[in-house]
């Protein structure tokens, strides 16, 4: 008995075994395996933006129509074609695993592709029109064949419905006639007393108790006519509504203006635990490791590899200016590996840029947790909730 006890356990402690190892192979697989990721985008797909090129191109299809060239039969087709031309394009490619999950996205001239991919065969979402018809098509025919059997499950609940119908009217037939045999067979005997003075009509003694009693009821009604007479109601003085009317309205006010007093006693309150918390020196702790621990996170998502060239320019040289500087104070980020040329005589927008990097889950859920657990955000937090009390 000891030993097949003992063998249960033996089973019981391998299997619980198995899931724990199982399960944290799956948080060693999502934390520590990296999602990777790339994406190219080229704007426009061929050419600049610039006025000049823009003009040149619509004057040499336009001279193209007006000789008759057969490549452009139609009107619309040139400037369908600018446009294809002037569009972006980009696509991008996240991976994890070895590529069991594998996503893309395609952005070109006719609009935005996605498609979502298990071991590279499975489609488990898409974007595109033929998959999407697909999926409807599937999606119409489950619901034909769900229609059917409830109208089935319906034909055959209503003949059901119907043969217990019959059967009870058979027997309620059965009981009526049962009921009327067993009538006939005891029948009152009237008498001719009976037919003379008839049934259910009313005597003269009957007749007198009705008037005596309709007469005592209207009596009854008269007096109380009498004792609840509105006339006989004092009148209200002159001016007394208006005054309650009155008296209501300053109360309201009155009112509003206690509230208005005590909204802003609130916020000037507010104000204070603000500025206070500002002074506080946990809290300054707080936020600067907080922001050491972003710019941690910030850097382990940012690509790991980046090649970029962008030209661009406005009519205006002023707000070109302006976007340089707004542009500028991202250097340290991409410093050395975007070249930004701003055109100040043309408006003109070029990209040609490729990127690659990966995302550790584990690498940023570690500075998350330590963060969270940090006793000067601890002391934020608490400060933050008497706040939103106050």
């Amino acid at each position: 008995m000891l030993t097949v006890i003992l063998t249960i356990l033996k089973i019981l402690g391998i299997i619980i075994a198995v899931v724990v190892g199982l399960l944290l192979l799956i948080v060693l697989l999502v934390g520590f395996v990296p999602v990777r990721y790339k994406a190219a985008v080229k704007y426009p797909e061929e050419g600049t933006l610039n006025e000049d090129v823009i003009s040149r191109r619509k004057r040499d299809a336009l001279m193209n129509k007006i000789k008759g060239s057969d490549e452009k039969e139609e009107s619309g087709e040139a400037e369908e074609e600018e446009k294809k031309q002037l569009l972006i394009k980009a696509n991008a490619v996240v991976s994890w695993l070895l590529h069991i999950v594998h996503v893309t996205v395609d952005v070109d001239s006719t609009g935005m592709i996605i498609n979502a991919r298990l071991f590279g065969l499975f489609k488990i979402y898409s974007t595109d029109p033929e998959f999407v018809k697909k999926k409807e098509e599937k999606a119409k025919k489950k619901e034909e064949k769900r229609r059917k059997k409830e109208e089935k499950q319906k034909q055959k609940d209503a003949a059901k419905k119907k043969d217990g119908k019959d059967s009870g009217a058979e027997e309620k037939d059965k009981e009526v006639k049962e009921s009327s045999e067993a009538k006939e067979d005891n029948k009152p005997v009237i008498t001719s007393e009976d037919e003379k003075n008839g049934k259910g009509e009313k005597t003269d003694k009957d007749e007198d108790t009705t008037d005596d009693t309709d007469d005592t009821d209207i009596k009854e009604s008269e007096e109380d006519e009498d004792i609840f007479n509105p006339d006989d109601d004092e009148e209200p003085e002159e001016g007394s509504g208006k005054y309650k009317g009155i008296k209501g309205k300053f109360i309201k006010i009155k009112e509003k203006i206690i509230s208005i007093k005590n909204k802003i006693s609130s916020l000037n309150k507010k104000k204070n635990y603000i500025m206070d918390m500002k002074d506080n020196e946990r809290v300054r702790n707080g936020v600067s490791y907080a922001k050491d621990k972003f710019l941690l996170i910030l850097k382990r998502i940012l690509p790991k590899k980046l090649n970029g060239y962008v030209a661009f320019g406005m009519e205006d040289p002023a707000s070109t200016g302006k976007i340089l500087g707004t542009v500028s104070a991202f250097f340290p980020i991409w410093g050395g590996h975007v070249t930004v040329v701003p055109d100040f005589d043309n408006k003109r927008l070029e990209v040609d840029a490729d990127l690659k990097g990966r995302i550790m889950l584990g690498l940023l859920v570690i500075p998350a947790l330590k963060v969270w657990f940090n006793k000067d955000i601890k002391y934020i937090r608490k400060k933050v909730g008497k706040l939103r009390k106050m």
